[in-house]
């Protein structure tokens, strides 16, 4: 059989013998049912409120990563939030605090944000020795093991940092870690237009803006549709006590102390639509 020397993708520039042209068909083969896959689960999600976090699910399963969190960053004001992510118990993480503390001395967002650049790229394409004894490095690590990571940017105003973080402990990510990056960021850009235009959403205000989290948004979603913690979970695959945790902080940062109250506030703010029925008449 006739063989062919190629690069193996990875950061150590290794050398291998391998055929050439039926490994990489294969290859290519599966990412392509990946990204089919990943656009399937785009276009069927029947409630726009799980979009986001059944993609940051899927992420971590395809490239595959140990975790994933959607961030949405003012680089100017040197604010930002973590919006959701995967797995579940990111959303009980200091995230917020780990972004406020140490959001410009992380390479990646300081390259994008130098750069205006929005190609996939690993954290060993821009980092040098020094960030992996940076502060910065070793709270991520302590707090949610965040190690080895790459960046989707998503499409955003100029000023603005909004993209999916990945990390997995201990292995890099290679060059077709990197090509399923880019196609996969490119639908990525179309969830937010196919949330508006496919399921008729109107004109809202954004939940950052009150502090308030995709994962918590879907809750308080939910709730308007007059759902118990029980049968949000169910709908969102997360347990009955991570709802009514969600529940307790979303009461806290609309300054409210049941669900009626919760509702009418955030109708008030232009959170839900106002014209959408609730069962208690709120």
């Amino acid at each position: 059989m006739n063989t062919k020397k190629c690069v193996l993708p990875n950061r150590r520039d290794s050398w291998y013998a391998f055929p050439h042209n039926a490994l990489m068909t294969a290859l290519f083969r599966e990412d392509g049912r990946r990204i089919h896959d990943l656009a399937m689960d785009i276009l069927t999600a029947r409630e726009p409120v799980r979009v986001w976090p059944l993609l940051m699910e899927r992420l971590t399963k395809d490239l595959p990563g140990d975790l994933a969190v959607l961030i949405d960053l003012d680089w100017a004001a040197g604010t930002g939030h973590a919006l959701t992510g995967s797995p579940d118990w990111l959303h009980q993480a200091p995230l917020d605090a780990l972004i406020h503390s140490h959001m410009r001395a992380h390479p990646l967002l300081r390259h994008y944000a130098r750069t205006g650049d929005r190609a996939p790229l690993a954290m060993d394409d821009v980092a040098d020795g020094d960030w992996w004894r940076s502060e910065a490095y070793r709270a991520g690590r302590e707090a949610i093991g965040i190690d080895r990571q790459i960046a989707l940017p998503l499409n955003s105003p100029r000023g603005q940092i909004r993209g999916v973080i990945m990390s997995r402990d201990g292995t890099g990510y290679s060059g077709r870690d990197l090509e399923y990056a880019a196609l996969a960021r490119s639908l990525l850009d179309t969830v937010e237009a196919h949330e508006k235009v496919g399921f008729g959403l109107p004109a809202l205000a954004d939940p950052a803006e009150y502090r308030i989290t995709l994962r918590e948004m879907a809750v308080l979603t939910l709730l308007s549709e007059g759902l118990t913690a029980y049968a949000i979970g169910r709908r969102l695959n997360i347990k009955e006590a991570t709802v009514n945790k969600h529940k307790e902080n979303l009461y806290r940062k609309l300054g409210v102390h049941d669900r009626v109250m919760a509702l009418r506030k955030a109708r008030s703010l232009d959170l839900l639509p106002s014209d959408r029925a609730d069962p208690s008449g709120a």
